[in-house]
């Protein structure tokens, strides 16, 4: 669990830097009308940046499928707490108190009841905590611990990358607009140029 947790940190340290390098990548400082070569420069960089926010958007659904994966893994966790916690009352409570066990599972069961209301009845409905704390018990406690742990872990990963596909996204426009901007300034700068160049020539024909 330690190593999936690390892992998950890893990725998410990944995807943070990747959004640095791209802000990094089009925020650079641009002055005057595009120069030769600036509108190829820009579009290699809008791929750079789309590549990256593609990357990072399937990093985020990774993220995603593990978080469900954990919640559902944290789930059956609780399941089996509350089995070995009702196997451990039902070898050591009366008949009365099993009768009112019984009801508060059933109405969890059925949602009608959250898992720590259900503990409140047992605890109150049972025999000494000290007779339940058996090793079955106590493994399925720690493995439900553990799981819920794990699971607020790679909500927060599943988060981290979320963020950053967002951004990586918003740069990717950004980039496409630099991109547009220089290519209509190269454009719009051509006819001049073109003009000049025709100027400059020699009049066909003449001597001297």
């Amino acid at each position: 669990m330690v190593w999936t947790w690390a892992a998950g940190a890893a990725a998410a340290v990944v995807a943070i830097l990747t959004c640095v390098a791209a802000v990094a990548v089009w925020q650079r400082p641009r002055s005057g009308p595009a120069v030769p070569g600036e509108v190829q420069e820009l579009l290699d960089d809008l791929e750079t940046v789309r590549a990256a926010a593609d990357r990072a958007a399937a990093e985020a659904d990774e993220a995603r499928h593990r978080a469900e994966a954990a919640a559902g893994a944290r789930d059956q966790a609780e399941d089996r707490f509350l089995e070995a916690q009702w196997q451990a009352k039902m070898a050591t409570a009366d008949e009365s108190h099993l009768l009112v066990q019984r009801a508060a599972l059933a109405a969890y069961r059925r949602g009608e009841l959250s898992a720590e209301q259900l503990n409140g009845i047992w605890h109150h409905a049972g025999p000494p905590a000290a007779l339940l704390d058996d090793g079955r018990v106590r493994d399925a406690r720690r493995a439900y611990e553990e799981a819920v742990a794990e699971t607020v872990q790679v909500r927060e990963q599943a988060h981290v990358a979320s963020v950053a596909a967002e951004v990586l996204v918003e740069e990717a426009r950004n980039a496409e607009v630099d991109a547009v901007e220089a290519w209509e300034a190269q454009e719009a700068a051509r006819p001049t140029l073109d003009k000049l160049f025709v100027e400059d020539e020699p009049v066909r024909g003449t001597t001297g």
